[in-house]
């Protein structure tokens, strides 16, 4: 097989890392004015896992499609983990400033929170991108999610502090992360995700298979 064909296991590693790089730099554009943060990870989610599965479509025409559908919901979730985030930072600060027993109440307390609030917002945006719910539901199935496949959250715990470990503290990861940091941990996270939504939607790996199937036709 010549090794430049479409079919060739190098074109079709050099078309992934050309779609990571695409994502990374979309999601960084989209990501700009900050409110659309949410929107942008949700896009980024949907086109990762749409590549995986099927490889159905353009990873920037399914980033603007998702990003334009999921708009406001994710907005609005990102909105709110925000806000949430910000109440448990600020509690955090004066734990830490506040001598005695009321000061470690405080800790306690927020660090115990601070578990389900990592967990939701693991998963809250690549649930978004995946079904078709309300925000509240959105909420309870990325918390039930998390809990359900706890290993595979720490997995993604791990992924994530990794590259957040080796961006701040390793120079060549650092110039990675320049280039396709967003898209590259989109894509390694959704594979994860791929595999955990399949559990709850069991003819989602038959379909995908006639699809990809048909694609090779």
């Amino acid at each position: 097989m010549n090794i430049f064909s479409y079919d060739s296991i190098l074109s079709r590693f050099l078309y992934l890392v050309a779609d990571i790089v695409v994502l990374h730099v979309l999601w960084l554009l989209c990501s700009i004015p900050l409110v659309t943060i949410g929107a942008s990870t949700t896009a980024l989610y949907y086109s990762a896992m749409r590549r995986i599965r099927t490889n159905e479509g353009y990873v920037t025409g399914n980033f603007f499609k998702a990003f334009k559908s999921n708009f406001r919901q994710s907005t609005i979730m990102w909105i709110i983990m925000v806000l949430v985030g910000l109440v448990l930072f600020t509690d955090l600060r004066i734990g830490m400033a506040v001598s005695g027993p009321m000061g470690k109440l405080m800790l306690i307390s927020c660090s115990v929170l601070l578990i389900p609030f990592i967990l939701i917002l693991l998963y809250i945006f690549p649930v978004q991108a995946k079904f078709d719910n309300t925000i509240r539901d959105n909420f309870k199935n990325a918390f039930l999610m998390s809990i359900q496949n706890f290993h595979l959250s720490l997995l993604l715990i791990i992924i994530i502090g990794s590259f957040v470990f080796l961006g701040l503290f390793y120079q060549p990861f650092m110039g990675l992360m320049l280039v396709c940091g967003a898209g590259l941990l989109g894509y390694l996270a959704s594979n994860i995700f791929v595999h955990i939504f399949r559990k709850y939607l069991p003819d989602e790996l038959k379909h995908d298979a006639e699809i990809s199937g048909m694609d090779r036709i």
